[in-house]
């Protein structure tokens, strides 16, 4: 009798749980779709500066290793938003031909293309003479700035940077400095050409952006060129 009673309850059960798995399964009678949608227009007003360490972050130029130079304030949908100026320090005049670093540590630029159709650009960079009150005061001069690196918060396609730049400083020469070839290069970009331990006022100097100055070029006094940066809607190759 025990046993039966028992062999009774597990097929009551069985039973149970067989018509509470029935219950669980219901027939699609009708199906609908909606949609989501949004329009984009050119961009046109000017871009903030970012920086050049972490461009999730705005430019405060406050630390004793930022780029204190004021944006731009270019507008529109292709944009030159920051250029950077670079110190050479205080040096004696030598008697041969020296290379000296830059005292800057974070120099940029940084490039805004908001037109959202793919047309690539590039940037070339021309130096002006230096001048101390007389029209050429360093003649044969030259700037240089290698192993430039980009970053960015967007997903595009990268352009590239020039990996070593000369720019002479006769005003004329212009020297390509980074481009986007086509399909590359939306959103915001920054090419930099930082020293060791960009955020730390720590004195080292700059390797990545000298000048050279040649034997019997320099004269007493402060010198200073003008660098014009020049974006265009050309495409990089």
């Amino acid at each position: 009798m025990k046993i039966t009673k028992l062999a009774l309850v597990s097929v009551i059960g069985m039973s149970s749980l067989v018509g509470t798995a029935h219950t669980t399964f219901a027939e699609v009678s009708s199906v609908g779709n909606s949609k989501g949608s949004i329009t984009f227009v050119a961009g046109t007003g000017p871009v903030t500066p970012v920086d050049p360490t972490n461009p999730i972050e705005p430019l405060e130029p406050s630390g004793p290793t930022d780029p204190k130079d004021p944006p731009t304030g270019n507008a529109g949908s292709l944009t030159l938003d920051y250029v950077s100026s670079v110190d050479f320090g205080v040096n004696e005049i030598s008697n041969k031909t020296e290379t000296y670093s830059a005292k800057s540590k974070k120099p940029f630029i940084q490039v805004s293309d908001r037109r959202g159709t793919g047309e690539g650009w590039s940037v070339t960079a021309k130096a002006s003479k230096f001048t101390n009150g007389t029209a050429d005061s360093l003649p044969g001069a030259v700037i240089t700035l290698k192993n430039g690196s980009v970053i960015s918060l967007s997903t595009s396609g990268s352009p590239v940077a020039t990996e070593t730049i000369a720019l002479n400083t006769d005003g004329s020469t212009a020297s390509s400095v980074v481009s986007a070839s086509q399909g590359n290069g939306y959103g915001t970009w920054v090419t930099r050409w930082l020293g060791p331990n960009p955020e730390v006022n720590d004195g080292a100097l700059n390797d990545n952006v000298t000048l050279t100055i040649p034997a019997g070029s320099a004269t007493i006094g402060n010198h200073e060129a003008t660098i014009t940066w020049t974006l265009t809607d050309a495409p990089g190759l």
